[in-house]
């Protein structure tokens, strides 16, 4: 008979490796989180941030462990579209070269959509809860610290050197991420945040959330970018933390997400914010057209961005908005107004041009699907989306265009105001209408406060990405 394995030796034969593929040029926090419950279990595991290690996945070696063993588990992190489709290649490369001798788990935000998308994952885990990675990995969870009550484990990843830094007024300063709440009290349609949460958010315990910062400045970060889906859906928490990291590092400065709403709604508390050191917020605008803005719940208007931008800007604050031009609602018309607002309201060096060329995805369960006057197609693996065309197939077709022009433009290393006239001219071109001559100075010489990483969750990866796959 064989000796059922005691509790030791059941975790002596777990081999973890957690693979990160793309995290907007921030350090991983999902591999983090896991690499805390991974210690605190006494687990043997290996970290491998793909964005930095540049691994191809496509050999028995490039899935070994540290210690040149093979996982008995593989997890990787999919927080979102991009990081999905990379993801999902690595897992097909996993199971044909390992075969079933091992584990597959998808885990973030997108962990049902990449379970859905290919057979090779066993599981998916949308959360980091102990309890859950350590059910799966066959060890008894009831132990398992909370998961909020541990701090996620940077140690194993690469230094703070090796991501995104904020560049502003010439300088680069290092910086680190975190995140103060978990989920979104908010609905908007496209996100696919509220497809997880429904419209609930939970706070981080501010002491957790210092503890970090703190580790993160010993690691040489000077700026933070607080992650959260909107960062305000508790004000008074996110108050409270940006004090407390203020008076223990005056140094420090940070940037957050905001909702136009909250911009508006929170008056009051952005003198403060400023001299509590932020320097940017970055907002989802989408669109300028109020028809698209309804159609994707967002909760605020044209007029309503206007008003945000002019008071941010009233205590120096920089907007960076994020932008969805392409959706079922978008025709010739809400384009033109899209690019000429960028330029009437001095936008070009606050906005990544790749936003001009972002499609609306439609991911599983997607609140997209319960919009009147919408035609979506099927479920299509391969894009990770319910598939939609635009009512003008010509419009399709220009989102093709300017996907390419900022690829090729960030590429070329061509600046924003230059890039977004080549977007602007091909626009006008595309629709056969003549191109509106219009200045394009620049006041700040490119000096507008931003982190060095331009790319966007929801646009596809790139060729470059791709590439390191080999």
């Amino acid at each position: 008979m064989t000796k059922p394995l005691n509790e030791s030796s059941r975790k002596a034969q777990i081999k973890v490796l957690a693979v990160s593929t793309y995290e907007l040029g921030h350090q991983p926090l999902v591999l983090a989180r896991l690499a805390s419950t991974f210690e605190t279990a006494m687990i043997g595991y290996s970290i491998c941030d793909n964005s930095v290690a540049n691994r191809t996945f496509t050999n028995y070696d490039d899935f070994l462990l540290d210690d040149k063993t093979p996982p008995t588990h593989l997890f990787i992190s999919v927080p979102m579209h991009t990081a999905t489709q990379l993801g999902k290649t690595i897992a097909n490369r996993a199971r044909a070269i390992l075969g079933n001798s091992v584990q597959i788990i998808a885990v973030g935000l997108y962990a049902n959509v990449a379970l859905a998308a290919t057979s090779a994952f066993n599981t998916a885990i949308v959360s980091q809860e102990s309890a859950k990675i350590l059910d799966i990995l066959g060890i008894d969870p009831t132990d398992a610290s909370p998961t909020q009550s541990i701090p996620p484990d940077r140690t194993a990843l690469p230094g703070l050197q090796n991501y995104a830094h904020l560049i502003s007024g010439g300088e680069k300063k290092l910086s680190g991420y975190v995140e103060t709440t978990i989920g979104c009290a908010h609905l908007c349609k496209h996100c696919p945040v509220p497809v997880v949460f429904h419209g609930k958010f939970k706070a981080v315990p501010s002491k957790l959330v210092i503890e970090q910062i703190n580790q993160l400045y010993e690691e040489g970060a000077r700026h933070i970018t607080f992650g959260d889906p909107d960062f305000l859906n508790g004000p008074a928490h996110a108050l409270k933390i940006a004090r407390a990291m203020h008076k223990a590092h005056p140094d420090m400065t940070f940037d957050a997400t905001v909702k136009v709403e909250h911009i508006l709604e929170q008056r009051e508390i952005w003198s403060e914010f400023k001299d509590l050191g932020l320097v940017f917020v970055v907002s989802a605008f989408e669109h300028t057209s109020d028809l698209i803005l309804s159609k994707l719940g967002k909760g605020h208007t044209r007029s309503d961005i206007i008003s945000a931008l002019e008071l941010l800007r009233v205590y120096g604050i920089e907007v960076r908005p994020s932008l969805m031009p392409f959706t079922p609602w978008t025709d010739r018309a809400s384009l033109i107004d899209l690019i000429e607002f960028l330029f009437d309201y001095e936008l070009l060096e606050s906005v990544d041009p790749v936003q001009l060329s972002i499609r609306l995805l439609v991911p599983l369960e997607s609140l997209i699907l319960t919009v009147s006057d919408t035609e979506i197609g099927p479920w299509n693996s391969e894009l990770l989306s319910y598939q939609w065309h635009s009512r003008d197939q010509t419009i399709d077709e220009l989102q093709f265009e300017l996907a390419t022009i900022a690829e090729e433009s960030q590429a070329r290393e061509l600046n924003a105001i230059t890039t977004f006239t080549l977007m602007r001219d091909s626009i006008y071109r595309h629709f056969n209408l003549q191109i509106p001559l219009r200045e394009t100075s620049s006041s700040s010489c490119g000096n507008k406060p931003r982190l060095s990483e331009s790319w966007f969750c929801c646009a596809e990866p790139t060729r470059v990405q791709f590439d390191r796959l080999g």
